[in-house]
Formats: C-alpha cells, structure tokens, sequence
C-alpha cells in the first residue's frame, strides 16, 4: 500500500513556511485517518440539526483527505496538521484533493483485485460493479 500514491496539482497551492507548494502528494486513507479527522473537527451542540449533521460529516471527511497528504512539493516532514491545511487551502484547491483522494482510493482497490494500475482517471464510478 505504501507505494499508492496521487500527486494533485494545485491551482492556488498550499502556503506553509517561506514556501507555496502547488504539488500535494496523496496516500491511500487508513482507519487511523478517520479516526485523526473526527478528533480534529468538533461536534456541533445539536446533532438532531440536519444542517448541522451534514456540515459535521463534510467537515469530517474534508479532513479525511487533509489526513492521506504525505507530501507537500518535496516536503515530507512538519507537514501542516488537517486543522491548519483547513485554513491555509482555497476550496478550488480543496476540490482537486477530493479527485485525487478517489483516485488514489481506485488506485489500491485495482491494485489488491491483481489489476495493472494505470491512470486512473479522477472521476471514479460509484456504482457496483456488474457481472
């Protein structure tokens, strides 16, 4: 798994120290991310609130994908935290993350069905596949 990887191309980039990387490098997600996300972003007061529910969960899967960047650029260590990239990243950019998060997911579920990887493209099928 630790060979899957996506790079992103940012249109806006991520600003961190002297630097803007335009280059986010993504992994596949683990358990361990959702876990980090859903302590990174707080529950709202009144969950019985629709709104307020469905804001939680893009929050926490915002985060999800803030978790699996393993690289800014060639920046792989003192990464930004998920809580710090929510503040330093257009939502343009944010989009192109969430592409490259379904890509790299397809990416491992070929790889472990014994398929050849290729490019993958960055919109995945989300309906089951047939016989």
């Amino acid at each position: 798994m630790s060979a899957i990887r996506e790079v992103v191309a940012l249109e806006t980039g991520i600003p961190w120290g002297a630097d803007t990387y335009f280059d986010a490098v993504l992994r596949p997600a683990t358990l361990a991310d959702t876990y980090r996300a859903t302590e990174s972003v707080p529950v709202p007061d009144d969950l019985t609130n629709q709104a307020a529910r469905i804001a939680y969960q893009v929050q926490v899967d915002d985060a999800v994908v803030l978790c699996q960047i393993c690289a800014l650029g060639a920046l792989e260590e003192d990464l930004p935290s998920p809580g710090m990239l929510v503040r330093l990243i257009d939502p343009d950019d944010m989009a192109l993350l969430r592409a490259g998060a379904a890509a790299v997911k397809k990416k491992l579920q070929l790889s472990r069905r014994g398929s050849p990887i290729t490019d993958v493209p960055s919109a995945s099928s989300s309906g089951p596949a047939s016989a």
